[in-house]
């Protein structure tokens, strides 16, 4: 059984309070579930006493935070199982509804091509799916690939461990063919993967409304320090 816990990551816990407000209306449709936020400084406390030596190692090596957490949840829920979902996104319907007794792991398509969300992840513990995401990106960067590119190197590798592993199982994943009535049980390796509509189908948001509070924004405010800025010119490793 997938465990009963929410994770996510920003720079701070002390939160605005619409968005505190927020995460216990979620809590409350989704009782029985732990909510942990890690801090910046707690992520790479957990990185360095927790992952693998090679994991840790290239984490470290990242100068991007954005990048710095999508490979710390890959490492989180490898190691432990559970839910993660960016500080941005919400949980909007039942947990307990969407996820069955026997799922290992849910994955969803995005709405761009060949690609899966990964802004929320649903996984038991020591899913060969984040297993390959997290050798991909060791793989990308050894070849030095996708130095400015940070949505290749931690996006783009979730979906092809997932393309690869369906393959090599004797099924195969057709992307095109997703729509929001699919929900069907891929075999992985010794484990297994259920494919799930798109965006998971409104029990999840992609931004909830106060994302700006985050910030200190105000709404619709672009900054040029955003990240997809950031990248053009400062090599994320």
């Amino acid at each position: 059984m997938i465990p009963k816990v929410i994770y996510q990551t920003w720079k701070t816990q002390n939160l605005p309070s619409e968005v505190y407000k927020l995460h216990q209306k979620m809590l409350k449709k989704n009782d029985g579930y732990k909510h942990i936020i890690y801090t910046d400084e707690q992520m790479n406390d957990y990185m360095q006493s927790n992952a693998a030596s090679d994991i840790k190692n290239m984490y470290f090596k990242l100068n991007n935070i954005v990048a710095k957490a999508d490979v710390w949840r890959y490492t989180i829920l490898l190691n432990k199982g559970g839910v993660y979902l960016d500080i941005d996104s919400e949980i909007i319907g039942s947990l307990s509804s969407l996820i069955n007794e026997k799922d290992e792991g849910i994955i969803t398509a995005e709405k761009n091509n060949n690609l899966f969300v990964q802004w929320a992840l649903i996984f038991n513990r020591n899913h060969p799916i984040l297993s390959l995401t997290l050798d991909n990106i060791l793989k990308a960067i050894s070849e030095e690939k996708y130095k400015f590119d940070h949505h290749s190197l931690t996006v783009k590798t979730y979906a092809e461990a997932i393309f690869a592993l369906s393959k090599n199982n004797g099924e195969v994943v057709d992307w095109s063919k997703i729509s929001t009535s699919t929900d069907k049980t891929f075999k992985c390796n010794n484990n297994t993967f259920r494919l799930y509509g798109i965006d998971y189908n409104k029990y999840f948001n992609f931004k909830h409304k106060f994302n700006h509070k985050l910030r200190g924004r105000n709404k619709g405010e672009f900054s040029k320090n955003h990240w997809t800025e950031e990248q053009k010119s400062k090599s994320i490793y």
